[in-house]
């Protein structure tokens, strides 16, 4: 992001010609970079709508958790896709693409063959009441439940999802 156009433009159909991936870390930029500017600090992304509407893979992820790097954060990816959202300029009709962004892109990237929903899939999963994944990005869930492995990892927020409790039973 620190590169006059030209020189991005460049670098971006280079890294389109030879497939060439990117994951950024919202949380460790913004949290890390720009504090020695005295105004308008940058807020040390890539150009993440840029990249992504030019069809380049573009993962968002987290490496550091409530650490001297990044003091905050709980490990939900729903939380890194709305930083990346806001931070990387996307627009609010691009909710679904931020989602992506934790699942269908980084996998896409890391060559899952298995990935998806299907029978005989892991089922690492979470099940919530929203109506669909701008909904589950914009605003978040008022019920979710974790599955790992098929598995409930946490009860149910509330009534609404005891249901799941009946996969506990599934083999």
């Amino acid at each position: 992001s620190a590169l006059p156009r030209q020189e991005f433009e460049r670098i971006r159909d280079q890294m389109i010609d030879l497939d060439i991936a990117v994951v950024t870390l919202p949380a460790a930029n913004l949290y890390l970079q720009g504090r020695s500017h005295d105004m308008l600090p940058p807020r040390g992304l890539t150009r993440v709508a840029e990249l992504i509407r030019a069809g380049v893979a573009i993962a968002t992820a987290s490496d550091n958790i409530q650490d001297p790097f990044v003091p905050t954060g709980s490990g939900d990816m729903l939380e890194i896709a709305r930083w990346t959202l806001l931070a990387g300029h996307l627009r609010g009709d691009e909710l679904a693409t931020a989602y992506d962004m934790i699942t269908a892109i980084p996998a896409r990237m890391m060559n899952l063959t298995d990935y998806g929903i299907r029978e005989g899939a892991w089922a690492d999963l979470i099940v919530t009441d929203c109506e669909d994944v701008s909904a589950l990005v914009g605003g978040g869930p008022d019920c979710i439940q974790v599955l790992a492995k098929g598995r409930p990892v946490a009860a149910p927020a509330s009534p609404a999802m005891e249901a799941i409790r009946a996969l506990e039973d599934v083999p």
